[in-house]
């Protein structure tokens, strides 16, 4: 992972073999940063995605293999009990259809929260810092751990 500042942003890079989460961690303890909003594209070879149910109060994962564009990754930096939380969504596709008709993959995107991302050839971020550090805690009705405003 690299990273240089642009006013108060960051570009970060996170390089093959490396896992999104893990490096994100690594960035916050390293920039001490309290609050961002992150974007970023990619590709990757292992994720592992989440889908909440509100009515089991759990992430359903699944796990992916294969060769994957990352067309999104979003999601923002917070803080929960005073320590880093890191929320992130993220859309894969596994290919496309070519000129003249060959394909690359099936051309299937799924999405969901972000568990796990190892990247296969290079994740390019961009982390806004907020002036302030959002908390989070549990909202009571469905489980999840959200924005305390």
């Amino acid at each position: 992972m690299k990273y240089i500042k642009d006013g108060k942003s960051y570009i970060v890079r996170i390089d093959r073999g490396e896992e999104v989460l893990d490096k994100l961690n690594e960035f916050i303890k390293e920039t001490d940063i309290k609050a961002a909003s992150i974007t970023g594209i990619g590709a990757s070879s292992e994720v592992e995605l989440g889908v909440y149910s509100v009515k089991k109060r759990e992430y359903i994962k699944n796990k992916y293999e294969g060769e994957f564009e990352i067309l999104s990754l979003i999601g923002n930096i917070t803080q929960d009990a005073g320590e880093p939380y890191i929320h992130l969504h993220i859309m894969i596709s596994d290919g496309m259809v070519l000129a003249g008709g060959l394909t690359c993959g099936m051309g299937i995107t799924v999405g969901g929260h972000l568990n796990k991302c190892i990247i296969s050839g290079t994740c390019e971020l961009r982390i806004d810092e907020c002036e302030n550090a959002y908390q989070r805690r549990v909202d009571d009705e469905t489980g999840i751990k959200i924005i305390d405003i």
